[in-house]
C-alpha cells in the first residue's frame, strides 16, 4: 500500500521525497517517507516487524529513494525489496556486524507474539476504564465505554500475563 500512495503522491500531485526517517522503536521499525512540494511537507509512515525488517523499495518509481534506502540499510538493517542497486553506501562491502544504529529487540519476543505486538502497539490502543472514568461520562450523558475501547477482562488478563512473560510490563517515568 505504502508503494501505491508514494507513487500517486510522486506522480500526480508533483511531491518530491526529500528523505526517509527511521526510528526504531524496540519491536518495530518505524519508516517515515517525507516529500515536499513547494511550503507543503507530507509525510508518510509505515511500521514494520524488527525480526523480519522488508518492505518494497521505492526505486523503481521514485529513483531519488535510492541512497536514502541504501542508507537506511546500511544503518537499520532494513531490507528493500527489489531495489535497483543494493551495494552497501556508508559501511564497508565486508561489513558483517549489526548495523550500527540498530537497537537489540529486548526482550526477545516469541515469533506468534511478535506481530500481535506490532499491530496492538501500531493500530490499537488497549485499556480498561476506570470506574470513576465511567461515572463521569454517564454524568455527562455519555455512554461508559468510548467504541475504540476494549472492555473484555479476559482479553485485558491475557495481555497483562504476556506483557509480564515478556517483561515489558515495567512503568517509566514520564518526563515532563
Amino acid at each position: 500500500m505504502l508503494k501505491e500512495v508514494a507513487k500517486d503522491v510522486f506522480e500526480t500531485y508533483g511531491f518530491r521525497l526529500s528523505t526517509i526517517s527511521t526510528l526504531d522503536q524496540g519491536f518495530y521499525f518505524e519508516l517515515l517517507y517525507h516529500f515536499v512540494k513547494d511550503k507543503y511537507i507530507l509525510t508518510l509512515k509505515t511500521i514494520i516487524p524488527k525480526e523480519n525488517p522488508r518492505i518494497p523499495s521505492l526505486t523503481d518509481i521514485i529513483p531519488g529513494a535510492n541512497w536514502l534506502e541504501r542508507e537506511v540499510r546500511d544503518l537499520f538493517g532494513v531490507e528493500f525489496e527489489g531495489h535497483v542497486e543494493p551495494e552497501r553506501i556508508i559501511l564497508p562491502p565486508d561489513w558483517t556486524l549489526e548495523p550500527p544504529l540498530r537497537k537489540p529487540i529486548a526482550p526477545k519476543l516469541p515469533p506468534t507474539y511478535a506481530e500481535y505486538l506490532v499491530n496492538l502497539t501500531s493500530k490499537a490502543a488497549l485499556a480498561s476504564v476506570t470506574g470513576i472514568v465511567k461515572r463521569r461520562r454517564t454524568k455527562m450523558g455519555l455512554p461508559e465505554v468510548v467504541a475504540p475501547v476494549l472492555e473484555s477482562k479476559k482479553v485485558i488478563e491475557e495481555i497483562k500475563k504476556i506483557s509480564k512473560e515478556l517483561e515489558v510490563d515495567r512503568k517509566v517515568p514520564v518526563r515532563k
